[in-house]
């Protein structure tokens, strides 16, 4: 068995989503102990996104079921779509291959831009046709190694709209999807940290591969 973390640590000051607060991490060491303070967005680093996110009746992640974050994993490569919309045809996958999986996994190969201003532009996002498409499989969740599953300058978030409207969870700023094998399925685990009534939360993503 071989596990994978597909997620960033929190760490000070670390690249987020514009206009939010760059995450404060303090040292409160005393008596011998080792402790530290953190002030972030539940928006911070690798993330997960509840429907209550962007929409006024949607579900907190603590309102989900357990069963909303694990599953089966896949992983398509959308990097040759930089600068312009992902179509359903990019995806390469059929309804009936969706079907084997909980969790579609975006590899945009911005995950090395991050920490760069170039983090922020130019990365594929889904039209709405293939927003709409996912909505329509039974998956828990679409996951991107970028900033976003909308444009930073969007102004109302049409993916998250459709996804998250679906009943989706979305998780952003994955990375190292490169070390997973392309559209074959395997074990995802996208846990959010539990937080009362959260809209979205830090969460800790890794894959399991028999070998």
């Amino acid at each position: 068995m071989k596990v994978i973390d597909l997620g960033r640590a929190l760490e000070d000051s670390m690249q987020v989503f514009p206009g939010d607060d760059a995450p404060v991490v303090e040292r409160l060491d005393s008596c011998g102990c080792r402790s530290k303070k953190l002030t972030l967005s539940t928006h911070t680093g690798t993330h997960m996104d509840a429907p209550a996110h962007m929409l006024c009746s949607g579900a907190t992640l603590d309102a989900l079921a357990p069963e909303s974050f694990f599953g089966f994993g896949f992983i398509v490569d959308v990097s040759g779509c930089a600068g312009r919309e992902i179509e359903p045809a990019d995806l390469g996958l059929s309804a009936a291959e969706l079907s084997a999986a909980d969790f579609l996994l975006l590899r945009t190969g911005f995950d090395a831009k991050f920490g760069t201003e170039a983090y922020f532009k130019n990365f594929p996002v889904l039209s709405a046709r293939a927003a709409s498409f996912l909505a329509e499989q039974e998956l828990k969740g679409v996951g991107v190694d970028a900033i976003s599953v909308d444009y930073v300058e969007s102004a109302d978030s049409p993916v998250h709209q459709i996804l998250l409207g679906a009943g989706l969870v979305i998780i952003e700023n994955l990375t190292g999807l490169d070390r997973l094998p392309y559209k074959e399925p395997f074990c995802l685990t996208a846990l959010p940290m539990s937080i009362k009534e959260a809209d979205g939360a830090p969460a800790r993503v890794m894959a399991v591969l028999e070998n």
